[in-house]
């Protein structure tokens, strides 16, 4: 298991919007793929994510992971060849490709959640969500995020909590 720092983010928004937005709990566990191949990895991860607003007419929660891998080999290996032909024979020349692409990053969401202003908080907790990724080569990495957008009469605004990024091989 690897335990991961709380975050916190607190301020009044330039709209009068005051925010109380953390993410607690935090935690992944690393596991070899279910597909056991190296281009595959998985992890499960653990967390609370909680909001306080004061002064909002509305508002949305949302929370997961970005995902990266260092080099996307999605694209998989492909079989290309050429056949020569001489009088003394025929000679076919088969030669495999790997579709290499430069890492990339994916979002992968795990909830959204509507503000009740009334009640002014919104929170999202979650326990062993899995995430998978396939056809990776080299490092991969997650880490989590928390956007808050949060409007009234006078405007919105948008914070995002990051957490604390980790290998998940």
């Amino acid at each position: 298991m690897v335990p991961l720092p709380d975050g916190q983010q607190a301020f009044t928004t330039a709209t009068g919007v005051r925010i109380d937005l953390s993410r607690t709990g935090e935690s992944a566990v690393v596991s070899p793929s279910l597909a056991y191949n190296g281009l595959s990895r998985t992890a499960s991860m653990s967390g609370t994510v909680y909001a306080t607003v004061d002064g909002a007419t509305g508002g949305t929660l949302v929370t997961g992971y970005l995902v990266g891998c260092q080099v996307d080999l999605s694209g998989g290996v492909s079989l290309g060849g050429d056949v020569y032909v001489s009088p003394n024979s025929v000679s076919p020349e088969l030669s495999p490709s790997i579709n290499l692409v430069p890492g990339g990053v994916a979002r992968v969401k795990f909830d959204t959640k509507r503000l009740d202003p009334a009640a002014g908080a919104v929170g999202v907790e979650y326990h062993d969500r899995g995430v998978q990724v396939d056809g990776c080569a080299g490092y991969a990495q997650a880490r989590a995020f928390t956007m808050l957008t949060v409007t009234n009469e006078r405007g919105s605004a948008e914070v995002t909590l990051y957490g604390d990024p980790f290998s998940i091989g």
